[in-house]
């Protein structure tokens, strides 16, 4: 790949003949003649302007200009020169003829040529040959010369160049050396950045250059962008100053419009945007891997991609950036613990904490750690962790990771083990940082999220209270300072005294520094309950709600029994005073955190080590929290389990509602501490439950009820509690065992005017009571009565009923007694011959009901099987057999409902086709309009008669003249009718919902079949 090698080049001559007065043109070129305009095209297209004279002292000629042609099917560079001549044309002018050539790109992309390369080969060529074929040219071996000329030419125009380099030995010159070179590179990043800008760049300050020394400079700043830039970029050595330069990079004057120009070794402002990041992160880039291999890099990348297109670019970069592979390795799914590990070691002093790509890598690093096999990891997040900008976004990303160990348990399935181990790896990467107090702070979260508050207290508990808060005084007051998140841990851990005594002990509720909503816990806790929860500041109303629904929830009467005593004052302001919020002289002070909290009820418990069973659900009327939008998870840890049965409670002050809840949650859950729990329940609205009645459960519940009314406190409400808590006492069942215990304890009220108002409402019990039984007496005796008339009104109703069934078997039995004999007339004769018609008569008011069949009497119309027998032995048409008919079809599994089915069938045998196919219609009108019949009655009674001709039942004993197949055919094609009508009214009620434009074609297929809209 080193070695020389050769390229066929395409060669025009461009300029003109001496002594002529005609235009510059293609003179010779590859091709000849018919080539001569495309080669014209091509050189104008390149020209760099009018050059200066020869007497000028900068920018002289050769003007070289390489220009990258992207076609289609391939790769093309031409290169022009523009060279001096002795040639003078007619009006005595200088003659500046340009040599251009103009080779296939692919064999120079493959060695990665440089334009000084290009130049080496293109340089000795002379034209015009005395041929007109393509000329091969010979091209040295590439070795990064151009790049490295190129550094050199810009370190020597650098504004603090002092050539320490040359001059200094020993550690100096290399440091100056060092220097010259930073600042070049920092040039040539600066220049290859503002070429993304997509206006033309020009620089300045080199009109001493040389052509080949100026295309090294190009060489420096193109070598710091992919090689494939090079596939469409116009570059020049000098250009006149005109407007729109024909080049995106090239030397020229200062005053050069519509160009950005850039002096030789002064680096420039790059504007923000995709340059300023090109320029940032190529420069963090060459600082991290080196210059060598960040251009050896970009050599690699030879697809063809144009400066604007910013995307490419950038992602150039990304490949060679370590941080970047990672982030695109992450985003793919396709990462490692070295590739993370080598992508966070790439950055340094906190660079890129705010960019998405470094929380991916920390989210993924933190990943790994908690396997075996990262610890390697550890290093590199303890590293930014303990940095000052990025410690607080590694050590948030920490207290999500915790909480997702948690979800993932809670949503996967995972048991508790597993999540603890997980939990205790993240731990202990926090412990060896030191960042506990950090990480509990950021747990929570600054929102009111419920569902992160329970996942964040879950979090702790299964760590626990040795690894979270032991020996650690910052962590400690880490878990004072988040109140929300310590009440959540502590309702949960109530369930368990010792784990519950375990995390108030390096808390300290009892201490003198210790906050008062935590203090308000000591009740549970510390033996002087009642003294420290009346240290100043005292425990507020709020405090004493938090600790009571933790018992509640808890499902532990005595521990709520001790709360109530040793939290009495708090829950009597709530009780007693407003119903928005606590109430007046609770001497409660703000929270520390801002924030006030009340818990949802959490289910009852066993320990932690056991099964939890969901407490009873509260009776109708309790108010019912909503859940917190988003997904809804499925635990199954026995930690996690508590989730499903504890809706989450909206964060606000305690008040009537809140007590309201807690007092109908569970019943059981007050059994010692009932009458503070009635008393406490008439005061926020809540009907009283009462003692069980028993003796010794009675006379408890009176001695707590004496001594809570001798408050004075309770003064004002006396008449409230005893007419409420007499409520139990006084309801049914009347005379419960221990009821007189309870009357005498509230007839003892120290208030006069209350207890007689309980005397007159107990002697009003006692009148009712008699009353009631009397009444009742008089209840048993008239239900007794009408109990004997109903019996005797049903005897007589089945006896009717008996006597009528016996009528309806005589009456059917006439036909049979008949068959064959003529029936009598109506003279009371008998005879064969036809009889006259009935006459016309209005609507029946039999209609709907079977024909009583039977032997006519005299004076009365003949019986109407013998009409339908003699209409079908006569050739009547099909409108009156379906007239006649119609009243037998009402029940056809009669004797004469089939007998009339037989005849029927004989004039079926005699008719015509025609009166055939109308028999069905006319009966189907004779059903509804004669005899009322419903819709679905009518075709159920026409399906039945079909049924029983296609099953060969229809003919019965004495034949009939029913052919099935007829009548199969019939039905059919009555089938297929409705279906069609079925679609075509579907379609109709389709179109008036939805507004369909006129002449919309319907979707065709097997459903459209026999539609009528077309």
């Amino acid at each position: 790949m080193n070695d020389a090698f050769t390229v066929e080049a395409l060669w025009a001559w461009y300029g003109k003949e001496a002594g002529s007065l005609a235009e510059y043109d293609v003179l010779h070129c590859t091709g000849g003649a018919p080539r001569r305009a495309m080669f014209s095209k091509y050189i104008i297209t390149a020209s760099l302007g009018n050059p200066p004279s020869a007497a000028a002292a900068q920018d002289r000629l050769p003007w070289i200009s390489v220009v990258g042609l992207p076609f289609t099917d391939q790769l093309w560079t031409g290169i022009s020169v523009m060279e001096t001549s002795t040639l003078r044309d007619g009006a005595n002018r200088a003659v500046v003829p340009t040599r251009y050539l103009l080779m296939d790109s692919a064999e120079l992309v493959r060695r990665r040529v440089e334009y000084t390369t290009l130049w080496d080969a293109v340089a000795p060529v002379r034209l015009p040959p005395e041929h007109d074929e393509s000329i091969l040219l010979e091209v040295s071996p590439p070795a990064l010369e151009g790049l490295t000329e190129g550094l050199e030419t810009i370190a020597d125009h650098a504004p603090d160049s002092t050539g320490g380099a040359a001059g200094g030995t020993g550690a100096a010159g290399a440091a100056g050396t060092g220097e010259r070179r930073a600042a070049a590179v920092e040039w040539a990043v600066s220049v290859a950045a503002l070429l993304l800008c997509g206006s033309p760049v020009v620089i300045t300050g080199g009109g001493a250059l040389g052509a080949r020394a100026r295309l090294a400079v190009f060489d420096a700043v193109v070598g710091l962008l992919p090689y494939g830039v090079r596939s469409g970029l116009r570059v020049g050595s000098c250009i006149d100053g005109g407007d729109r330069p024909p080049t995106q990079l090239a030397f020229g004057p200062r005053h050069t419009p519509s160009a950005r120009c850039v002096r030789l070794g002064t680096p420039p402002q790059v504007p923000a945007g995709p340059p300023e990041d090109y320029r940032r992160r190529l420069s963090r880039l060459i600082e991290v891997v080196g210059f060598d291999a960040v251009t050896t890099g970009l050599r690699e990348l030879d697809a063809p991609v144009a400066p604007a297109d910013h995307g490419p670019l950038l992602d150039a970069l990304g490949r060679l950036d370590p941080f970047r592979a990672a982030v695109d390795a992450v985003e793919a799914g396709q990462q490692s613990v070295q590739l993370v590990a080598e992508g966070l070691n790439s950055l340094t002093d906190g660079e890129d904490t705010e960019s998405d790509g470094f929380l991916r890598l920390v989210e993924c690093g933190i990943a790994y750690a908690v396997d075996p096999g990262g610890r390697e990891l550890h290093e590199a997040l303890r590293r930014h962790w303990t940095h000052e900008r990025s410690g607080p976004r590694v050590s948030a990303l920490m207290a999500e990771a915790l909480l997702n160990v948690v979800l993932s348990g809670a949503e996967h399935a995972m048991d508790s083990t597993s999540c603890r181990t997980r939990l205790d790896a993240l731990w202990r990467l926090v412990e060896q940082c030191r960042k506990e107090a950090e990480v509990l702070r950021l747990l929570p979260g600054r929102t009111a999220d419920g569902r992160r508050l329970r996942y964040a207290a879950e979090c702790l508990c299964l760590l626990g209270p040795d690894r979270v808060a032991g020996g650690r005084a910052d962590a400690v007051h880490a878990l004072r300072d988040s109140r929300r998140l310590t009440l959540e841990v502590l309702a949960r851990e109530s369930a368990d005294p010792v784990r519950l005594v375990a995390w108030l002990t390096p808390l300290a509720p009892a201490a003198p520094e210790a906050p008062a909503w935590l203090r308000a816990w000591a009740v549970l806790s510390v033996r002087e309950a009642r003294r420290a929860s009346q240290a100043e500041p005292r425990p507020t109303a709020e405090d004493a709600v938090h600790v009571l629904t933790a018992t509640v929830g808890a499902g532990q009467p005595d521990w709520t029994a001790e709360a109530v005593r040793g939290l009495w004052p708090q829950l009597y302001t709530v009780a007693t005073g407003p119903g928005d919020g606590p109430g007046p002289g609770d001497g409660g002070r703000p929270d520390e955190d801002g924030a006030t909290a009340r818990f949802p009820l959490l289910p009852r418990t066993r320990s932690r080590g056991g099964t939890r069973k969901p407490s009873p659900a509260g009776p109708p009327g309790t108010p019912d929290v909503p859940e917190i939008p988003g997904r809804s998870p499925v635990p199954s840890d026995p930690a996690v389990s508590a989730d499903r049965a504890a809706p989450a409670a909206p964060f606000g002050p305690p008040d009537a509602r809140t007590l309201r809840t807690l007092l109908t949650a569970d019943p059981d859950v007050w059994q010692h501490c009932r009458a503070a729990a009635d008393v406490l329940s008439c005061l926020v609205g809540v009907p009283p439950v009462g003692p069980p009645w028993r003796e010794a459960a009675c006379l408890a519940y009176a001695r707590s009820l004496h001594q809570i009314l001798q408050d004075g406190n309770l003064a004002p409400f006396l008449g409230l509690l005893v007419g409420e808590l007499a409520g139990p006492a006084l309801a049914e069942p009347w005379g419960k065992e221990g009821e007189p215990v309870v009357l005498t304890a509230l007839l003892r009220v120290p208030h006069q005017e209350v207890a007689a108002d309980l005397s007159r409402r107990l002697a009003a019990r006692d009148e009712e009571r008699r009353r009631r039984q009397a009444a009742r007496e008089r209840e048993r005796a008239v239900q007794a009565q009408r109990l004997s008339e109903r019996e005797a009104a049903h005897t007589a109703h089945l006896r009717a009923t008996r006597r009528a069934q016996e009528n309806q078997a005589v009456r059917q039995a006439a036909p049979e007694r008949h068959g064959g004999t003529g029936l009598p007339t109506a003279t009371g004769t008998a005879g064969p011959g036809p009889r006259s018609a009935p006459t016309a008569t209005g609507p029946r008011a039999d209609h709907g009901r079977t024909p009583v069949v039977g032997a006519a009497r005299p004076g009365e119309e003949p019986d109407p099987l013998e009409r339908l027998e003699h209409a079908a032995r006569l050739p009547c048409s099909s409108r009156d057999l379906a007239a006649m008919w119609a009243p037998f079809t009402l029940d056809l599994e009669s004797a004469a409902g089939r007998q009339a089915l037989v005849v029927a069938g004989r004039w079926w045998e005699k008719a015509q086709d025609g009166e055939r196919a109308a028999l069905f219609g006319h009966l189907q009108r004779a059903l509804l309009a004669e005899r009322q019949c419903s819709v679905d009655v009518t075709a159920d009674i026409l399906h039945e008669i079909r049924r029983l001709i296609v099953a060969g039942r229809a003919s019965g004993h004495s034949g009939g003249g029913w052919q099935a197949g007829p009548v199969l055919r019939e039905a059919k094609r009555e089938l297929r009718a409705r279906r069609a009508r079925v679609r075509e009214l579907r379609w109709i009620r389709l179109r008036a919902h939805v507004n369909l434009a006129p002449g919309t074609p319907r979707k065709p297929g097997k459903w459209n079949r026999g539609s009528t809209d077309r």
